[in-house]
């Protein structure tokens, strides 16, 4: 009888510590994924931009999954958004939604990002290649681009 009671406290023990341990890593990854992977799928996506009033002001990020150009841009395009005073929606180009805003801003290259102010827009590409043959993010770029203090002294 009380070798009974002693598989019962294994296999409970066993069940609540690989549950502890599950719980553990989806949280570290939970965190690690928001706050220091920062990815497009995290933020606002073209469904809300559609689904918005089209003539504010807002930050329009495009980019394609795969695109060696939206990877290279894609920390400091967010890193930079997010200092901004205006939202951002990130535009998958590959998704229906997103081919209506790449039509209607006329995109040409996935890693372009659109600013539209006072509901003027304006076209940018947020990565491109150097001397080198390097593909690097355009900070300089991406920086004039969400440049808000020039908008907000108008």
């Amino acid at each position: 009888m009380a070798n009974r009671f002693e598989w019962a406290k294994m296999i409970f023990g066993t069940i609540a510590a690989v549950s502890l341990l599950f719980f553990t890593v989806i949280g570290v990854q939970t965190v690690w994924t928001r706050y220091v992977v920062k990815d497009y799928d995290r933020q606002l996506t073209e469904q809300v931009y559609v689904d918005a009033v089209i003539n504010q002001n807002a930050n329009l990020v495009f980019y394609r999954h795969g695109c060696p150009y939206c990877q290279a841009g894609k920390k400091a395009v967010i890193t930079t958004a997010e200092k901004s005073a205006y939202p951002t929606f990130y535009i998958n180009v590959e998704s229906e939604e997103g081919q209506v805003l790449v039509k209607k801003y006329q995109v040409k290259k996935s890693a372009s990002l659109v600013t539209i102010r006072d509901g003027q827009s304006q076209l940018y590409l947020y990565a491109v290649k150097d001397k080198q043959g390097k593909i690097t993010a355009d900070e300089k770029t991406i920086e004039e681009a969400l440049d808000d203090s020039k908008n907000e002294a108008q």
